[in-house]
């Protein structure tokens, strides 16, 4: 199922579900990495148990995890609660960050990561870096023309209903991203832009393919710690589009 996040389908609910590759605990976990991650970057390989709970993690990423960046490989102990997840690296805010680099690159997936942020913190400002500028535009116009309500009134909805999925304020933990299973990858695309442009009347397919450089579609898995400590899925196994111009990402909803 493509990801929507719009006012489109007026309230987006997030139910959190799924049992694939990720899994969710009602245990106490911490979704931050280790001390000694440098910031906005991943960590080293560990070699040790890298198990779910909030007495083995800390609050902070590894310290040698750069700005901006990513960490090490970390590949979990086969008998370890995060065997089954596989191998990872911290991003510098202390996310898990499940991929295979040769499907999809760091700053992708980072994006995701950013993305989601900006629900965890409420800050419009934030989303709006992460989301294609003429989107922003159409969807502005297309809200204020069929429902009355601008896009950051949307944002705002969002929030509200990935909280209520959290039962109250969260932060993210970890996040995967994947190949789809669908077989055709393009037609998926087209069929979601084009449903965009009939929103949008215009043919957004073609305005977007012509000013971006390139377009990645994956699937993706969200998990995040409540109040309480207890880490569950808060999205589970949806698909994602993203265009790359100028050296950044950007997505949709």
């Amino acid at each position: 199922m493509l990801l929507l996040l719009t006012a489109a389908v007026c309230c987006f609910t997030v139910t959190a579900c799924g049992d694939k590759d990720d899994k969710s605990s009602a245990e106490e976990t911490s979704s931050s990495a280790e001390a000694d991650v440098p910031e906005n970057g991943v960590g080293e390989i560990i070699d040790k148990d890298d198990k779910s709970s909030a007495e083995e993690t800390s609050s902070s990423a590894p310290a040698n995890v750069p700005e901006n960046g990513v960490g090490e490989i970390i590949e979990p102990d086969a008998d370890s609660q995060e065997s089954d997840l596989g191998s990872y690296r911290y991003s510098s805010s202390g996310v898990k960050l499940y991929y295979d680099e040769a499907e999809y690159p760091t700053e992708l997936v980072l994006s995701l990561e950013r993305y989601f942020t900006s629900f965890e913190k409420k800050d419009f400002e934030a989303y709006k870096q992460c989301v294609y500028p003429k989107y922003i535009d159409e969807m502005n116009v297309f809200l204020e023309r069929d429902f009355g309500y601008d896009i950051e009134t949307s944002f705002n909805t969002q929030c509200d209903n990935l909280s209520a999925n959290m039962g109250g304020e969260f932060t993210i933990t970890r996040v995967k991203a994947e190949k789809p299973e669908t077989e055709d990858i393009d037609a998926e695309i087209k069929e979601y832009f084009d449903m965009l442009g009939e929103s949008f009347q215009k043919d957004f397919y073609k305005e977007v393919t012509d000013d971006v450089e390139d377009i990645h579609f994956m699937t993706f898995y969200i998990m995040a710690r409540d109040t309480d400590g207890n880490e569950s899925m808060l999205v589970s196994g949806f698909d994602i589009v993203f265009v790359e111009k100028d050296g950044k990402y950007y997505t949709f909803g």
